[in-house]
């Protein structure tokens, strides 16, 4: 009952900021719609967690603010948010564009490397091995002493090897 109370009140308030007046939302008007429709969100133990509706609600928020403001600096940060969403509800092709709006049209984006990684990560628990490799080899050259930069070189080794493979590989190390 409580979730559907604040959800429905999320709903509203979304209603409510894309209908003022027949104009867009303000940038403030717009980023409290996000914050009140972020509140599930934090509320759930794993992105997976989150329901399909509430998960595409947020994400439809945060692609207006970064379509409606592409300057602002919290675009970045909200296409960055839709890009974990949508990964919690498996939508990969989605998140990879939205991972690839930010790369492309952020480059100061404090997160960046955040970006490149989870990217990587997301499509290879994806099974999209090929895309998966070339996210971990340009987050290779865009950080090269970061210190994931280890962690990385070890994935693209482990990327194409089989289930046996990776099996022995662990056995051998005890």
């Amino acid at each position: 009952m409580k979730k559907t109370t604040i959800l429905a009140c999320c709903g509203l308030l979304a209603l409510a900021a894309c209908h003022n007046s027949a104009q867009d939302p303000t940038r403030d008007q717009l980023a409290a719609t996000i914050d009140s429709a972020e509140a599930p969100l934090i509320e759930a133990t794993q992105l997976s967690n989150v329901d399909k509706a509430q998960g595409n609600q947020i994400i439809s928020l945060y692609l207006q603010f970064a379509n409606t403001f592409p300057d602002d600096t919290m675009s970045a940060y909200y296409l960055h948010r839709a890009a974990q969403v949508a990964t919690g509800l498996d939508q990969i092709d989605s998140m990879a564009s939205y991972y690839d709006r930010v790369i492309e049209n952020y480059p100061d984006y404090a997160k960046l490397d955040e970006c490149y990684y989870e990217k990587g990560i997301a499509l290879d628990n994806a099974g999209r091995k090929d895309e998966a490799r070339k996210a971990y080899k340009d987050f290779l050259d865009e950080y090269p002493d970061h210190f994931l930069a280890k962690d990385i070189s070890t994935a693209l080794r482990l990327l194409d090897m089989s289930d046996e493979m990776l099996i022995k590989m662990l056995s051998e190390k005890k």
